[in-house]
């Protein structure tokens, strides 16, 4: 991420484009550094592909784990989406993935995240409450930092508090111990949330992501609202994506939708599609 605002900053850079600033009233410091993030749409699309990405990378960990220990998955997905006619067997992984972004996403419409109790420099002190240019710092200072780095100096960061709970709403006690059950004992560290250090970073790095979304959603105004698609709707080409059509040859335009895979967002006029998993 840290790459993808150098980046950001050159392009603007090049282009001579800066954000126009506001009135000190703001929310305190100088504001150097997020008035050379432009606010855009693609800017928001960009971070939420990062998002994506990182996302999937986690629930292949996961299934691989589940399987590895002998889970059933078409039960497991049945229990997430109850009767639900998959297209072909491998489609269960839509129901897991839709599982992760909906709890990971749980909240995302609150300034706090639904978070409580985290202290740091951006989340309490003269920075707090200082509106949209507040949320774009944040943005830009999280992004430049390494996050395990964070979570390992501040465990009671908010962002740290942030993992902690979204991890516990995923991660159930008893799941845990019967993913991690048969793992290596200098590997596994019974009733923590870094049972796995690959399944650990591949955790942070999710979660670091959708932390950084949420702060630039904020930063808008106004603010980037979030939306699913509940079971039974039918298909719209105007808030809807088919989350199949890439893998299958004809893709489905018509249809009812079983469950949202990914939310969608509306920025002012403009949406971005839910992805959906349709029958």
């Amino acid at each position: 991420m840290k790459q993808k605002l150098d980046q950001i900053e050159k392009e603007n850079s090049s282009l001579n484009v800066k954000s126009k600033p506001k009135s000190s009233s703001g929310g305190g410091g100088s504001g150097k550094e997020e008035e050379k993030v432009v606010l855009s749409i693609n800017l928001f699309d960009s971070v939420l592909r990062d998002v994506c990405k990182a996302t999937h990378r986690f629930c292949k960990h996961l299934i691989e784990l589940m399987e590895k220990v002998g889970w059933d998955l078409k039960l497991a997905a049945n229990s997430v989406y109850p009767d639900v006619e998959y297209a072909k067997n491998g489609h269960t992984r839509y129901a897991f993935l839709s599982y992760v972004f909906l709890e990971m996403f749980r909240g995302f419409d609150l300034e706090g995240f639904g978070i409580q109790g985290g202290n740091d420099d951006f989340d309490s002190g003269g920075g707090g409450g200082g509106g949209k240019r507040f949320y774009l710092r944040q943005f830009v200072e999280h992004g430049k930092v390494d996050a395990m780095e964070m979570l390992r100096k501040n465990v009671n960061c908010s962002f740290a508090k942030f993992c902690e709970n979204k991890y516990q709403q995923l991660i159930n006690p008893t799941m845990e111990s019967s993913l991690f059950k048969n793992m290596d004992q200098n590997e596994f560290i019974l009733n923590s949330w870094k049972s796995s250090a690959s399944f650990y970073e591949s955790f942070v790095d999710m979660a670091n992501l959708i932390w950084m979304l949420h702060k630039l959603a904020f930063s808008f105004d106004p603010s980037v609202e979030i939306f699913q698609v509940e079971q039974g709707v039918d298909f719209s080409m105007v808030y809807m994506e088919n989350i199949m059509k890439k893998s299958a040859s004809i893709g489905k335009t018509k249809g009812k939708v079983e469950f949202t895979v990914i939310p969608g967002f509306k920025i002012g006029c403009t949406v971005i599609q839910s992805q959906v998993y349709l029958t």
